[in-house]
């Protein structure tokens, strides 16, 4: 197909807007997608201009060679609100989105961007609900459950230790929600097994699980002298906690007809270093693509998060991202409707926006 065939518009120039590594890592995608390489590239570093990347020349926004009107633009881009206002306001009118899944390592399509979708359900409310929070007591999962408890959801917060989830519990007690204390080290099997059984017990039961602790042990001498003791440790954390977990949840979730299950995972690659932490969300990945196709129409939903590269206790200073950017991206899971199981949420892609904002570009771009 050729660019007027996907967007029904004339075939003028061709142009992928964002240089980055969603392009490098599309390109071929893109190509076959558009029906022929790009004319010219666009970005907004002006560092890139004048540069050749693939062969094809990187312009300016002003400068792509062609009138507006006979030009169609991709966006390569994650967050593309800021740059499609940018097209417009230059007169583009023929704009496509290039939609990545999976961590963005497959384009699933190319949308306009001028096309109106069916009204987006409206979110589900999480007040009077409760939610366990595994990990909650700092970094992405205090980030999730201080924002529940603002939305008025009642808490189990997890921690390693009993004094750091009581802590954890007291943070959220000014938003008058009823907060539970549970601590498990997950790295202990037999801990997680004594945190499986008091759960089944609960009353009133959980309604929506996040599955966020996490490790990701240091390794300063190098993947091949990493030993078998941190990848079991990573296993144990970061996959065989969230599926027990998941396992001792997701019957009586079923039999009420409704729950919610975030599992944080990663996109995280080739990154040798960080093979055991890598491979244990591997794992967890091919858990939800394997069960949660099982869960439609039963009223439970299960998703994975991407967080991004944060600055918390494990994403290390230099990360690009500020923690609280997780917001309201990691909320997703538990509060669209609609009967999608197995989403990959990133959350990444939602920074600076509303919650309802967030959920109609959700839907927007899964609408595929």
């Amino acid at each position: 197909m050729n660019p007027a065939s996907i967007s029904g518009q004339p075939a003028g120039c061709l142009c992928f807007f964002g240089v980055g590594a969603l392009l490098e890592a599309c390109f071929e995608q893109l190509v076959m997608a558009a029906g022929r390489p790009p004319d010219v590239l666009c970005d907004n570093s002006p560092d890139k201009w004048g540069q050749r990347f693939r062969g094809i020349p990187c312009v300016a926004p002003g400068d792509i060679p062609a009138a507006a009107e006979d030009t169609l633009v991709v966006l390569c881009l994650r967050n593309y609100e800021a740059p499609l206002a940018q097209l417009r306001a230059l007169g583009y009118r023929h704009v496509r989105l290039a939609c990545f899944d999976r961590g963005y390592h497959r384009l699933s399509a190319l949308r306009a961007l001028d096309e109106t979708l069916p009204d987006t359900p409206p979110p589900l409310s999480p007040r009077g609900r409760r939610a366990l929070v595994t990990g909650a007591t700092r970094g992405i999962g205090r980030q999730i459950a201080q924002a529940l408890a603002q939305a008025g959801t009642h808490l189990i917060c997890h921690g390693r230790t009993e004094a750091a989830a009581i802590q954890a519990c007291r943070a959220v007690a000014s938003y008058g929600i009823e907060a539970l204390p549970v601590a498990a080290d997950l790295a202990d099997a037999a801990a997680t097994d004594r945190l499986c059984r008091w759960l089944a017990d609960l009353a009133p039961p959980v309604d929506i699980l996040y599955n966020n602790a996490g490790i990701s042990p240091p390794c300063p001498e190098g993947f091949w002298k990493q030993d078998g003791r941190e990848f079991a440790s990573c296993y144990a954390v970061n996959a065989i906690a969230p599926i027990r977990i998941c396992q001792t949840l997701i019957p009586g979730m079923r039999e009420r007809g409704f729950g919610r299950i975030v599992n944080v995972s990663s996109s995280i690659q080739k990154r040798p270093d960080e093979m055991a932490y890598a491979c244990s969300k591997a794992a967890l990945d091919k858990f939800v693509h394997d069960l949660a196709p099982t869960l439609a129409g039963s009223g439970v939903m299960m998703s994975l998060l991407d967080p991004g590269w944060l600055r918390t206790d494990m994403g290390g200073a230099n990360a690009p991202h500020a923690v609280d950017s997780v917001l309201p991206g990691a909320l997703l899971g538990a509060v669209v409707d609609g009967d999608v199981n197995g989403r990959w949420i990133s959350a990444q892609d939602y920074r600076g926006l509303s919650l309802e904002a967030a959920i109609h570009k959700a839907f927007f771009i899964r609408a595929c």
